[in-house]
């Protein structure tokens, strides 16, 4: 699932990435889950999780000005692609997956990774292979070196810090009622329950030599969790922010303020890494905090999700050279936009399941082009609607939500028999007219039982043809969206029903068509809450099943059904933003 959640300190200062004389300090760090990508070669999984995405970033970062030997990477770079060579080669033992799967698995890769292994030292990341763990991400925060080379951000800095972390995510009972072994497990929350992250190698032991990493989980309520040093807590993340508000050994707390600190989580639950937020205590009046999930506490995230849509906006940003104009939670917004129109396929889905057209689901539409029945009117209708909604213009910079209009006209259209016509006689043959003198059929077409046809009065549009005698408005009437804002009839974004001059030689009369439910509950209350989105499948142009349920037929409100399921389904339940100074970039 997923949309992005923003956890900001309740009175934090400005933060900006280019107000320092050598600029902020960005920790990258791709984790993996262990039994997917830490054991021999023969246990792996063919496709890494993070690294990818790592590639993506670092390569929007250095696009966007900044300097490599600001990047720290934490990935398993050198080895998922030595990997990934052993599979090229059929060198992995029991090997299943032929080799040239293996090489057009590396040649993605190494194209997603381009930038970053040609600017890297060897093809690897500053941390690669079994460096690749909790202890390792915890000290280059903490600014402690584990060799004489290793990259850490100064401990004696007070630049900004961004910190990554793309991976697996989860969380389990942190305790039980009647002590350890005994009673129900408590429900979740941040009072009962830890959230972690995967790496996929173990943070070693103090005997090892690093750090007192041993300590790393002598304050973690990990619950008999056997691979629990293979996870990075909550409970450590909080540790690590401290760290980097603390000012060092070597500076006075009077001559160091606390640096500011941006982070992004993206992972399944990763709301839940954030909890600790809520609490009050947690909250340092003067440590400018602004941080970032892909997700609630609850709910998967999706591929690729808002961690690609955030990168995407900070380069863009960046490259206008208008960082210092651009607070934080402005990009926030603009890159929550880019992922709900990114990712609508989700709630795109879920509307789907909930509505429907049943006159026009066992219709079987006419495409040049296409099979009959392949190209569905409904599906096209819902997908313009969605993109729509998150392609408008806010109304304000205070609300960031979507702008449900389209979806007020497609239900108005289908209601009123401006989506839909029916020609008034039957004929054996599929509809014609004249398009720059020669005749053609039309598209969107499809014939009733009686021998009359229906038409699509959507179809020009959709097909990218100019509209005749229509250009430019629509036969609706100007409504008014659903967060106030005007609409006007010359916008690009439109839905444009031509009605009756979809065909105007021919004779037709509207066809007037029901929304009702097929499947599920049909939402009674009315909600107001707004936008947000996503977990994974893809959206089809197929039709859903027959009709099903106890609902059946019973008439669906499109956008109240929307506002449900990006409620329900979809949106992130809060956020907690700051309250004095935006944060500029």
């Amino acid at each position: 699932m997923a949309a992005a959640e923003v956890f900001s300190s309740a009175d934090c200062g400005p933060v900006r990435l280019s107000d320092h004389p050598n600029g902020a300090w960005f920790v990258l760090c791709g984790g993996e889950a262990q039994s997917l990508q830490g054991g021999p070669y023969a246990t792996r999984e063919f496709v890494h999780t993070s690294i990818p995405f790592v590639g993506e970033a670092y390569a929007a970062l250095r696009s966007a000005g900044v300097p490599m030997e600001r990047i720290i990477t934490i990935a398993q770079l050198d080895d998922y692609l030595r990997y990934l060579r052993s599979g090229v080669a059929e060198a992995i033992p029991d090997q299943q997956i032929p080799g040239h799967y293996y090489q057009e698995q590396l040649d993605r890769t190494s194209a997603s990774c381009a930038r970053w292994l040609a600017e890297s030292e060897g093809g690897r990341a500053d941390y690669d292979h079994a460096d690749v763990n909790a202890a390792t991400f915890m000290n280059v925060l903490a600014g402690k070196r584990t060799g004489a080379e290793s990259k850490v951000v100064p401990a004696d800095s007070d630049a900004p810090v961004f910190f990554g972390l793309y991976s697996h995510g989860d969380s389990h009972a942190a305790k039980r009622e009647g002590g350890e072994g005994a009673g129900e497990v408590v429900p979740h929350s941040y009072h009962s329950a830890e959230w972690f992250i995967h790496f996929p190698y173990p943070a070693p032991g103090a005997e090892e030599g690093q750090n007192n990493a041993t300590d790393m989980y002598d304050f973690v309520a990990t619950e008999g969790q056997s691979n629990h040093r293979n996870l990075l807590y909550a409970t450590q993340i909080r540790l690590a922010l401290h760290a980097l508000a603390s000012p060092s050994s070597s500076s006075s707390s009077a001559s160091r303020k606390k640096r500011p600190v941006i982070s992004l989580l993206n992972c399944c639950r990763s709301g839940g890494l954030l909890e600790f937020m809520r609490r009050p205590s947690a909250i340092q009046p003067d440590l400018a905090l602004f941080l970032m999930c892909s997700s609630q506490g609850h709910r998967d995230s999706l591929v690729s999700g808002f961690w690609s849509a955030f990168f995407s906006e900070l380069r863009d940003t960046l490259r206008r050279g208008s960082g210092s104009d651009t607070d934080m939670m402005q990009l926030f917004f603009v890159a929550e936009r880019r992922y709900h129109r990114e990712n609508k396929y989700e709630a795109l889905n879920h509307l789907k399941e909930a509505a429907f057209s049943y006159d026009i689901w066992q219709s079987e539409f006419h495409f040049s082009g296409a099979r009959v029945g392949n190209v569905d009117p409904w599906h096209l209708d819902l997908t313009a609607a969605l993109t729509t909604a998150w392609e408008s213009e806010p109304a304000s910079d205070n609300d960031n939500g979507p702008d449900w209009t389209a979806l007020e006209r497609l239900q108005q259209s289908y209601e009123t028999g401006g989506a839909f016509r029916v020609t008034t006689k039957p004929s054996a043959q599929r509809p014609t007219h004249l398009v720059r003198g020669v005749t053609q059929p039309i598209e969107g077409v499809a014939q009733l039982q009686d021998g009359r046809w229906v038409l699509w009065t959507r179809s020009r549009q959709h097909l990218g043809e100019r509209l005749s005698g229509t250009a430019g408005r629509s036969p609706l009437q100007p409504l008014e969206s659903s967060n106030g804002r005007p609409v006007h009839e010359n916008e690009k974004t439109q839905l444009l029903f031509e009605g009756d001059e979809v065909a105007p030689e021919l004779a037709t009369q509207p066809y007037r068509v029901r929304i009702t439910a097929w499947k599920g509950r049909v939402p009674d209350v009315k909600i107001t809450t707004h936008h947000h989105s996503a977990s994974q499948p893809t959206a089809t142009n197929c039709k859903p099943p027959a009709t099903t349920g106890s609902n059946a037929g019973r008439s669906v409100d499109l956008v109240e059904t929307i506002k449900r399921i990006y409620a329900d389904k979809i949106a992130i339940p809060g956020q907690v933003t700051c309250h004095r100074q935006p944060a500029p970039l």
